[in-house]
């Protein structure tokens, strides 16, 4: 009844709106990383085991902490720079820092670091601005530090995805959540545009379920990058075609 009444006001108040080209979104339609969080809790979603690659400064971890209180969180985060600040989400919150890139194999690898480090990945070639960092596969991860799905595993890696998966071949199959910056652009040779990158994981058991943070590019309007989330193929939510 109440869901009634709320679906009632919202197409009122987007009639009364529509001249003015607006429109209401209630909370639930929100496509925030926020939202998709507590979609997926709400589906009943409880990873033993959280998984942050290319955590930064963990802001991304504290938020799922939000909606995965019981989890062990592990960060991935290659850079010097981030060392204090996870070291005090370690303290606060008993995140695990893990102090290297991820990848198909265990090494080190090239990494650009930007000015703001948020854009930091990765080097593709030529980059200026380049160092040395660890690169460790999630799948030796896991089994070094006996970490137990279920997983949820996020992917912020600007290009970087399909090495990293291929390194996490072991853990994928106990992953009830993916979620992954997917790009529309091929941001260097061999990074899956969104489109390939469903397919792929696809082809792997795993199926887009949601969406969240649609960015556009600003010189043109054109899609940029979106979150996508992946969950099993088994998923309930896939039995039915149906809209309701």
């Amino acid at each position: 009844m109440a869901r009634s009444f709320r679906t009632k006001i919202k197409a009122l108040a987007n009639a009364l709106l529509a001249p003015a080209g607006l429109s209401l979104q209630l909370k639930r339609d929100v496509f925030d990383m926020d939202g998709l969080l507590a979609r997926a809790a709400s589906r009943g979603i409880k990873p033993s085991t959280v998984i942050d690659i290319g955590a930064s400064n963990g802001c991304w971890s504290q938020l799922a902490h939000r909606h995965f209180p019981s989890a062990h969180f592990v960060l991935f985060e290659p850079l010097a720079e981030r060392v204090t600040e996870l070291a005090d989400l370690a303290r606060s919150h008993g995140f695990q820092h893990v102090a290297a890139a991820a990848g198909a194999e265990v090494g080190e690898i090239t990494f650009a670091v930007e000015g703001n480090l948020d854009g930091s990945g990765v080097a593709a070639t030529g980059s200026a601005g380049t160092r040395s960092v660890p690169m460790e596969t999630i799948d030796h991860v896991v089994a070094a530090h006996e970490l137990t799905g279920p997983y949820v595993l996020k992917l912020d890696t600007h290009g970087h995805e399909l090495p990293i998966l291929e390194g996490a071949t072991a853990m994928l199959p106990q992953t009830d959540l993916l979620i992954v910056e997917a790009y529309n652009f091929e941001l260097q040779p061999g990074c899956l545009r969104f489109h390939e990158l469903c397919a792929w994981l696809e082809a792997r058991g795993l199926r887009c379920c949601d969406l969240a943070d649609p960015m556009r590019r600003p010189t043109d309007g054109a899609l940029w990058q979106m979150d996508l989330a992946f969950a099993p193929t088994t998923s309930p939510l896939f039995t039915s075609d149906a809209y309701r």
